[in-house]
């Protein structure tokens, strides 16, 4: 009888602890600190494809004046409409609710979980649909040929040198315990 009564207050005492898990409203924002942290390299993620992607097309010089300056745009699109937008969808395929502080390692689960998302090749399929579908305009001679040809490489070149979950969240405040304060909004 003492063992059932110590059992089932050990059980009620795991049910009264708060949840630990990372929550929805903690996501969310993640998601768009991501947004906005993917404008952020855009520079770097443009010179690192002229260093690696150019290179293995047949025309260098069109790559480098033309593809490796647009994908950092497609990009922002793609992460706004898939992550951003869609930040709340993105944490609840991740199975995340409710509201308090989340850990250093929690940013990083979250963020191999996006990277996931990212890297996945039905998810980038879809990207390269929904640019084709509202990116080109008309008047851009073979901008779906171009997006469907090259996305996709350049997409996937671009996640693996710079999607690194640990590298991203050791920049944010919940690891580094410092906490930013930016003058004006995103």
């Amino acid at each position: 009888m003492k063992v059932l009564l110590i059992l089932c207050l050990a059980l009620a005492g795991t049910w009264a602890a708060p949840d630990p898990r990372f929550t929805c409203a903690e996501c969310v924002d993640e998601m768009h600190k991501f947004g906005f942290l993917v404008r952020m390299a855009e520079k770097d993620i443009q010179a690192y494809l002229e260093e690696n992607y150019c290179p293995t097309v047949d025309d260098v010089e069109e790559c480098m004046n033309t593809l490796a300056r647009i994908y950092p745009n497609m990009l922002e699109a793609v992460v706004r409409h898939y992550i951003v937008d869609g930040a709340i969808h993105v944490c609840q395929t991740m199975g995340v609710c409710d509201a308090r502080r989340y850990t250093c390692e929690e940013c990083v689960v979250g963020l191999e979980w996006v990277e996931a998302y990212l890297e996945d090749p039905i998810m980038i399929a879809e990207m390269t649909v929904f640019l084709e579908q509202n990116a080109c305009i008309d008047e851009w001679e073979n901008c779906k040929e171009v997006v469907k040809e090259h996305f996709p490489p350049m997409h996937r070149m671009a996640m693996e040198k710079f999607m690194i979950p640990q590298e991203i969240c050791n920049q944010e405040p919940v690891c580094t315990g410092v906490t930013n304060h930016p003058t004006k909004p995103f």
